[in-house]
This record gives C-alpha cells, sequence and structure tokens, in this order.
C-alpha cells in the first residue's frame, strides 16, 4: 500500500503545509494509502464512499473529519456526480505552539483528538456534519487559505496560520454545539471510556483533568470517575501516572537524558513529585532504576 511522505508536499522546512481542492471523478477509485503528517478534509460537494479502519462510511456535502498520520483509507465516487473536498495536509509541528493553547479548549480535544479514537467503535460515525451557516463559514476559511498557498504574496504564509487556527477553533465550537444539541447515537458509556484510556495513552503528557475529560464525555464527574475505573480497573490519575511512568522507565533505560529532562517530557513539571510518583510505581528512585536497569 502506498505511504505518502509530508516532504513530498512541504516545500519550506519551517512551514509543512500544504492545502489542495481536489475533484475525485465519477466512479473513481482512489486505493488505500497513508501518510506521516495530519490530514483535515472538507467535502464541498458530491458523494463518496469513504474507508478507513475497516469501516465504510458514506461522505456528503458539509462533511469534515480528520485523518491522523499511519492510518489507512481509500475514497470510491458516487457513479452519478463528481465529488470536490479541500485536503488540508500539515505536520504536527506546523501549529505547535498554537496547539499547546487550543489543547486547553475541550470542544478542540473532542473534535481534534478524542472523536478520531472512536472509529474503532463500529457504530459510531466520525465525521462531523455541518449546518448549512457553518459548511459557508469554514468554506469561507478554506477557500481563502487556498488562494494565499496558491498566490504566495507577502506574508501569505501569517494569513495561513491564522485563518487555519479560526477554522479549527470554529470547527470544534461547531462540533460541540451539535453534539449537545443531540444524543450521542449508537455511542456506548463503554466505548466513551475505551477512546478516553487511548486518549490517554497518547496524550499522558498533557495536563488532563478529570473535569476536562468528563465533560467530553457527557458525564457528571462522579459518573465518569466510576465508569472510567470500571473500565481501567483504576481511577483516572493512577492510570495518567502508570503510563507516565512507563514512558520515563523506557526513556531512563535507552537514553542518557537527564532525570529533569524526561520528568518535563513525560508530563510532571515539578521533579520532586516525578520523584515521589516514580518511587510509589516502582519501589525505587529514577536514578536508582538506571543504575539498575540493562542498558539496551
Amino acid at each position: 500500500m502506498t505511504i505518502y511522505k509530508g516532504d513530498t508536499y512541504f516545500k519550506l522546512d519551517d512551514f509543512p503545509f500544504f492545502i489542495d481542492r481536489c475533484t475525485i471523478g465519477k466512479n473513481e477509485y482512489i486505493p488505500s494509502h497513508t501518510h506521516d503528517f495530519i490530514e483535515l478534509v472538507f467535502v464541498v460537494e458530491g458523494s463518496a464512499v469513504h474507508e478507513m479502519s475497516g469501516h465504510a462510511y458514506q461522505l456528503a456535502a458539509g462533511d469534515v473529519f480528520v485523518v491522523e498520520p499511519n492510518v489507512y483509507h481509500s475514497y470510491t465516487c458516487a457513479a452519478d456526480r463528481e465529488t470536490i473536498v479541500y485536503n488540508v495536509l500539515f505536520d504536527a509541528a506546523f501549529l505547535e505552539r498554537e496547539m499547546n493553547v487550543l489543547q486547553q479548549m475541550p470542544s478542540f480535544i473532542n473534535f481534534f483528538y478524542l472523536v478520531p479514537f472512536l472509529r474503532k467503535s463500529h457504530s459510531f460515525v466520525p465525521y462531523h456534519p455541518l449546518q448549512p451557516s457553518q459548511k459557508i463559514h469554514v468554506q469561507a476559511h478554506l477557500q481563502t487559505i487556498y488562494e494565499e498557498f496558491a498566490q504566495r504574496r507577502d506574508g501569505y504564509q501569517l494569513v495561513i496560520k491564522t485563518r487555519l487556527i479560526e477554522c479549527l477553533v470554529w470547527l470544534s465550537r461547531f462540533h460541540q454545539d451539535n453534539r449537545e444539541s443531540e444524543q450521542r447515537p449508537g455511542v456506548s458509556d463503554r466505548a466513551w471510556m475505551e477512546s478516553i484510556i487511548h486518549f490517554v495513552d497518547q496524550h499522558y503528557y498533557q495536563a488532563l483533568t478529570l473535569r476536562q475529560l468528563s465533560r467530553l464525555s457527557g458525564m457528571s464527574v462522579s459518573s465518569f470517575t466510576a465508569k472510567f475505573k470500571e473500565a481501567a480497573g483504576m481511577s483516572l490519575l493512577d492510570y495518567k501516572h502508570t503510563v507516565q511512568i512507563r514512558h520515563a522507565s523506557t526513556l531512563l533505560r535507552s537514553t542518557d537524558k537527564k532525570v529533569l529532562d524526561i520528568a518535563l517530557e513525560t508530563g510532571f513539571g515539578d521533579i520532586s513529585f516525578f520523584n515521589r510518583v516514580f518511587r510509589k510505581h516502582t519501589g525505587c528512585s529514577p536514578r536508582e532504576f538506571r543504575s539498575r536497569a540493562p542498558r539496551p
């Protein structure tokens, strides 16, 4: 299967971004492929079947979704009409500083990170259909980004970055608004807990709070606490610390990084607290662990 590399699209090392307005022809099949960058897809018009993670979904105008790196997917266009989409490609480092701010927004985490993890569920559709007014709003942002990228006039990089951030914020808001106006069809509490666990596995280094994640799941703090413990076998905090210490242990064994740097890299802002949690989970200090662990 084909693996697309960012180097093919990103011509500037300090600006890993690309956008295209693509037309998928009638009955056209785009074979299964993956990529090492993030892809934001917005369906302008038409209809196509999108296969991803072993499931097939029907695309329609106004659908928007995120394809993460290393996820295989394919398209089959409808027989009676073309499908037009915006493909927005960017490396995770493109908005690194801005992402740190955006990730403090529960609605952004839900739209950009949490919901895609539920693709593992047969009953959950990982697309965000926009209302007509929302579709117009997002399409206007993407059209401006597309034109700026094509023309490359002075300051185009700043305009693109600003508009993309605005677009992500608006998409997060729209997703939250649309989600609050309807129930979660076909998504069990267990599926949400599994997605939360997977989310913590991937984002253990971030400051995730019980209140934040319970809001994402549409549950009260007490209900979320009980359901998470039932699914994970421990509290959210204990599970997060377990994941953090596992990664810290790997870094202590396999690198010569300073203990302080490892603490920061795994999400501990205080070295004393890191030492306490590490000892609680391993029975020794990070330095003692490193001295005893066999080197690879």
